[in-house]
């Protein structure tokens, strides 16, 4: 059980912490769908204010982590789903703290998958990009062609670059 001054100097604050929680996961949600769509779009300028909004956010959020985390090991709880449902277990407002806490969880994993999404669009226009480099600087070790001995030779040594052509 909880010692009862820890309950009492932070339920308040919990629930407060929580909400706030809320609003900026759900920001950060609507950043990262705004993300993905200036990605698709390609627009580098827009990608970097998307991104520092982000990081902004992201920052925020860890802040409340932060309290989070220290007010549940303040109680000598792990700070782990069980930790902090026995943490909550000792406020009148325990269904409610619960309530708020697992959509924290929910949309956080929400933003995580949006991330790692974004992440995967910003890895294939990357490989695309260099892909398209090395084909402009001649540089195309993917395909091979035949010497006059009948072996398999790349053709980036012998090749000319779009450029020289």
């Amino acid at each position: 059980m909880i010692p009862q001054p820890a309950i009492a100097c932070s339920a308040a604050r919990i629930a407060q912490s929580l909400a706030h929680a809320l609003q900026l996961l759900a920001q950060l949600e609507t950043v990262m769908l705004d993300e993905a769509r200036v990605i698709a779009m390609r627009n580098a300028d827009a990608l970097q204010r998307i991104v520092a909004n982000k990081s902004a956010v992201v920052m925020a959020l860890e802040a409340e982590t932060v309290k989070h985390k220290q007010w549940v090991e303040a109680v000598q709880l792990p700070f782990t789903n069980s930790g902090v449902a026995q943490f909550f277990a000792g406020f009148d407002n325990a269904q409610s703290l619960g309530e708020q806490w697992a959509l924290v969880r929910e949309i956080g994993m929400r933003c995580d998958q949006l991330n790692r999404a974004n992440a995967r669009l910003i890895e294939h226009d990357r490989k695309r990009i260099a892909t398209l480099l090395h084909i402009l600087k001649g540089d195309d070790a993917t395909s091979a062609t035949y010497t006059p001995q009948g072996r398999t030779a790349s053709t980036s040594s012998r090749s000319r670059t779009l450029i020289h052509a």
